[in-house]
């Protein structure tokens, strides 16, 4: 595939609008089940999972899928597949019936058809010149953060606005999705003719071409302790924050709603702030793979500073350097992935990779939250601080993720 056949001011106008649809998403369909028909804690968790669930047992699969098909095409056609779940439910609501297993069944739809999303759409950032990788993972990141703020204020309308009218709003952001991914990676019957042939699409061979993108972070020591420290960061820093933010505002501070969203704000604002600096940096930075395993360490370290709880001044500040140092983490994971992975395995490789970030934070989420009925909130954030130090002077003297360098730093 040539690059000139890849457009990224579309892909990020691609990332943008169907992150506005995603953000939408994760505000409106929680709400749909607590606050439209009014059901319990238990239903919102069955409803969530119906989501999460379907995201973790099909992404290798979408993986495998991706690497088959020209992705521009793919994607425009999964964009457009989301008019099944989004369109039933808007049907539902014209018609003014709406039940709580029609909500699981749109969740279920939903996170299906986003496994096979993610790492299609994820895998074309590949096409992007390894020596300016870190910039393009950052523009995305920051587009990415930006319109999921979008989606959530357009979300917090739902109080004036029918809830058909803003699934009306989200079936045409995901139609716009499918229209400019099919602009950014147009399909150039030239280019595609050069490519080898596919083997014959089978389970056998499925299976096969999974085991491939296995084998390749089995081989190349650098991949493998990648995803080791991402599953790591998925489970504790993840994991951590899903649940402690929330306790920290309630059982540290005794705040609301209003505290733990201004948490929350904190946190995303550090995730776009070092984006945008990354997205100015000319180099990547020296030894890319030593600063990830830094900012695993540092995130460690903060957890610890807010278990002292300081003064909400200084708490803020804190949360905010948390989202830094996770914003940086994420480009940096990222931006070593596509270089390190060849493109005909790119898909799959991606796959691994969310599998291990998204399938770590709610098993860390779990076992954080079991910590902190068992020994209390402080002493379980002291107790994951002490975890995050000793497999961070792990990786500092085992793994050869310490010395991985950035790709214009192999080139020098």
């Amino acid at each position: 595939m040539s690059i000139q056949s890849f457009s990224f001011r579309y892909f990020l106008v691609t990332i943008g609008l169907s992150n506005l649809g995603m953000g939408l998403q994760k505000v409106l369909y929680p709400w749909l089940v607590v606050g439209v028909l009014e059901l319990s804690p238990s239903h919102l968790g069955l409803a969530q999972l119906a989501v999460l669930l379907p995201s973790l047992l099909f992404v290798l699969l979408g993986g495998v899928v991706s690497d088959r098909l020209h992705r521009g095409r793919w994607l425009s056609v999964l964009y457009l597949l989301y008019f099944i779940p989004v369109g039933g439910l808007s049907v539902f609501f014209w018609l003014g019936s709406v039940s709580f297993l029609q909500l699981v069944i749109f969740g279920t739809l939903f996170g299906t058809i986003t496994a096979f999303v993610q790492p299609a759409r994820e895998s074309l950032l590949g096409y992007a010149a390894p020596e300016i990788m870190h910039q393009a993972v950052a523009k995305v990141m920051v587009v990415q953060f930006i319109a999921q703020g979008a989606g959530f204020i357009v979300a917090g309308q739902l109080d004036i606005v029918d809830p058909l009218h803003l699934l009306c709003f989200q079936l045409l952001v995901f139609l716009l999705s499918s229209i400019f991914i099919r602009r950014s990676h147009p399909l150039v019957p030239e280019v595609e003719a050069k490519q080898p042939p596919k083997p014959p699409t089978s389970l056998k061979n499925l299976i096969t071409e999974l085991k491939e993108g296995l084998v390749l972070f089995r081989h190349n020591k650098s991949l493998l302790h990648l995803i080791l420290i991402v599953f790591a960061t998925g489970f504790l820093a993840f994991g951590v924050y899903l649940v402690g933010v929330p306790l920290i505002a309630k059982q540290l501070y005794g705040g609301g709603a209003t505290l733990y969203a201004g948490l929350q704000i904190a946190f995303t604002l550090g995730i776009i702030s070092v984006n945008l600096g990354v997205m100015n940096l000319a180099n990547m930075f020296f030894k890319s793979g030593r600063l990830m395993v830094l900012s695993f360490l540092a995130r460690g370290t903060l957890v610890a500073l807010v278990a002292l709880k300081p003064s909400l001044w200084l708490l803020f500040p804190l949360i905010y350097i948390w989202g830094v140092f996770t914003g940086l983490s994420m480009t940096l994971g990222r931006t070593i992935l596509h270089n390190e992975v060849p493109d005909n395995m790119r898909s799959r490789a991606v796959s691994i990779y969310q599998l291990c970030l998204y399938g770590g934070a709610p098993l860390g989420a779990l076992i954080c939250g079991l910590t902190v009925e068992w020994i209390g909130l402080r002493d379980a954030f002291f107790a994951i601080a002490w975890v995050t130090l000793a497999l961070s002077i792990v990786t500092a003297l085992r793994s050869p993720l310490w010395h991985v360098k950035s790709a214009r730093s192999v080139k020098d």
